[in-house]
Parts: structure tokens; sequence; C-alpha cells
């Protein structure tokens, strides 16, 4: 039974003004990303008819992950609200050149690709960025909250963007779909503005980019659960995350025949179900062991996607749509929470960065996969990925056993 208790706890983070604006630019920059996804996904398998294509796509959406580390020491050296509003920034003016484009009448496969490949760059640093500010905002007391509703307005963006992007994809048109994309990502860069001062992170002196990189990498080489939750954000990155980011859109139109509504509504499930992991981890007792959680939230992830890969039609996939967003949810909850509170201020940025380089194997992943449905099939690719995660997995906490044990390190010390 939820209790009175349970709610305040699961909302606290909210009491907090600048988490409430973080929040809202975070959900805004979220519906407006997951809405593009669906909107240029489609718009490739509709030119091209290519599943290996629409996996380039998502590869690219994410191919600036190679700067990730950089873009950390950037972090953790400059004033964070600052880099948060010009990213922000240029999600509208990378938006706005595609809206421009479409109303010329120019947008094609090779135009989508390019405007991804940029788009890449511009989301690794804002990842970096928006998880690095977390702590300052909502402090160490509320940190585990504010990430799990900071993860929950995601999934909720996640949920009805797809959904809306679908409709509005199959009812109206390219250039109405963009027109409301570029105006949410204003709204986020608005609100992005309005967060108040944040103190500032003045530790790092210097911008030597590969001395600094070392310094992360010796914090983690001296933490053994820190290597292994970067050690599973890599699997879930390469195993997991493919199936929404590129393979869903070719079931939906290859396989169970759907419309691009349809495929709004199958990743709008999978998103429900992030949600309600998303509630679940935020209101849940933070004494608990949370790396459990991260490692039976990656497990139920992977075997749903076998599942998936074995569904008949579109409506048997929705109910195990939700419960791979469930245990997805749980999973990378677990790990950002984890992160977050093991890592000391003063290296977050770096830390943080390092985890987003963890995202480099989603475009392998999105590749792999889209090559293996361009020559066998679809629902093989599917497959493949998640008897590979489930494999990768078991290998992780086998290899980093402490990682079930683990609390936050508050808990630990008893702070």
């Amino acid at each position: 039974m939820i209790t009175e208790a349970h709610l305040k706890k699961t909302f606290s983070s909210f009491k907090i003004r600048n988490y409430r604006f973080l929040w809202v630019s975070d959900c805004l920059q979220a519906w407006a990303e997951y809405m593009e996804l669906l909107v240029l996904s489609w718009l490739i398998l509709e030119i091209s008819s290519s599943p290996l294509l629409v996996g380039l796509y998502g590869a690219l959406r994410f191919m600036g992950t190679i700067m990730a580390p950089a873009f950390g020491v950037i972090v953790d050296r400059f004033d964070r609200k600052v880099l948060l509003i010009l990213v922000r920034g240029s999600f509208v003016l990378n938006a706005g050149l595609i809206l421009s484009i479409t109303f010329i009448g120019t947008l094609g496969t090779a135009a989508i690709l390019v405007m991804g490949s940029l788009l890449g760059i511009s989301k690794t640093f804002d990842m970096v960025i928006r998880q690095s500010i977390l702590p300052a905002v909502v402090g160490d007391k509320n940190l585990n909250n504010g990430v799990a509703l900071a993860r929950a307005g995601g999934d909720v963006t996640q949920m009805i963007g797809p959904v809306i992007g679908g409709i509005v994809l199959a009812f109206l048109n390219v250039k109405t779909s963009y027109g409301i994309i570029v105006g949410l990502y204003f709204l986020s860069f608005y609100c992005a503005m309005n967060i108040g001062r944040i103190s500032p992170n003045q530790s790092l002196r210097d911008l030597k980019v590969l001395n600094n990189i070392k310094v992360g990498l010796k914090f983690v080489n001296q933490t053994p659960v820190i290597a292994a939750l970067l050690a599973l954000a890599v699997i879930i990155n390469l195993a997991t995350f493919p199936i929404y980011f590129g393979l869903l859109s070719v079931l939906a139109k290859e396989v169970f025949n759907s419309t691009a509504s349809g495929l709004g509504f199958m990743m709008g499930t999978y998103s429900l179900g992030a949600l309600v992991g998303s509630l679940f981890a935020g209101g849940r007792n933070s004494s608990g062991k949370i790396g459990r959680l991260a490692v039976v939230g990656a497990l139920l992830w992977s075997v749903t996607i076998i599942l998936l890969a074995l569904a008949s039609n579109f409506v048997v996939s929705l109910p195990i749509l939700f419960i791979a967003g469930l245990g997805q949810s749980i999973c990378v909850v677990a790990i950002a929470m984890m992160l977050l509170s093991l890592t000391p201020d003063h290296l977050r940025g770096r830390v943080m960065g390092l985890r987003q380089l963890a995202v480099y194997s989603l475009p392998l992943g999105l590749l792999v996969s889209g090559t293996i449905a361009e020559i066998v099939g679809v629902r093989t690719a599917i497959f493949v990925d998640g008897l590979l995660g489930v494999l990768l997995v078991t290998v992780c906490f086998m290899v980093w056993p402490d990682i079930l044990k683990t609390r936050s390190i508050r808990e630990r010390t008893g702070s």
C-alpha cells in the first residue's frame, strides 16, 4: 500500500526551485528527442526501406560519445549552468536547420545522417552536464530521489513523445512534426535559462585533458564497484538499447505491418513500463542493495528482449515491451544513483564523462543489429541482442561480485 510518507519521499526533490526548472527543461528536451527519433527513423525507412540505414542513423546520434571524457573535463572546470544553456541552445539550432531544409523540400537520407551526427555531439555534452549538475542542485540528501525523478520525467516524455510524433506524422506531415520539435527544444532552452545560481565546481584548475582523464581513470581503477558499473553500462548499450533506438521501428513496419502511430504506441508502452520502474526506484528505501537492483533490472530487460523476438503480433508485443521498459529503468536508475553517490563532487564530471563513453558501444550495437536484421531478419537480430545481454550481464557480476552488495556511500559510512 502506498502511504502519504512514501509519496512525500518519492517527490521530495520537487521542493527545490532549481530542480523544478531543471526537471521541466530535461523533460521538454527528452520529449523533443524521442519525437525526433521516431519521425526521422520512420522517414528513413520510407525513403530507403533499409534497416541498416536506420541503425546507422541511430548510431550517429551517439557517435559524440567518443568525446565524452573531454567533455567531462570541461564540465569539471567551467560554470555548469552556462554550459547547460549553451548546449540546449545548440539543440534549437540543429532542429531549426532541419525544419528549414524540410520547407526547402530537400530533406533526404544524407541530410538526416549529417544532422544526426551534429546532434550526437550536443547530446553527449548535454548528458554529461545534466548528470554532473544534478548533485549540486538537489544536495546529497535528495540525490537518489532526484536521479529517480529525473529518469521518471524522461520516461513520461519517452512515452508521450513517440505517440504524439507518430500521430502527427501519420495524419499531418513532417513540417508540422518538426515545428513542434523546434518549439519543445526552445522551451527547454528557456527553462534552463531560468535555473538560479548553482555552486561552482572550481577544483579543476587546468584543461590538460589527458592528465585529467587519467585522474578519473585512476579513481575508477581504485574503486572496483565503479568499474563494474561502467562495464554494466557498456553491456546494456551494446546489447539492449539498440532495440529501442533502431530495431523497434523495423519490427513495427516490416513484421507487424504497423503504421507510424502504431510504432508510437509500441514505444509509448515501453516507456510506460520505464516510468513505473523509475517511480519504484525513487520511492524505494535507500538502505537496500542498489547494486543488486541494477543487475536484476539488466537481466529482466535482456530476457524480455528475447521474448519480444518471439512475439507473434503487435498486441502480444505490448506487455512484453512494458516489462522490458520496467527492467531498463530499474537498471539505468540504479547505475546513475550509485555512480553519483559513490563519486566525489570534484570528480563527477570526469566519471560521468567515462559513463557517457560507455554509450559508444550503442552505435556499435546499432550497426551490428542493423546488419543482422538486413541479412537474416529483424527477429533474429532482436533475439541475438537479448541473448548477448543475458550472457554479458552474468559475466559482469561474476567478475565483480561486490556489485551485488553495493549501497550508496552515505549508507556505508553512516553519515
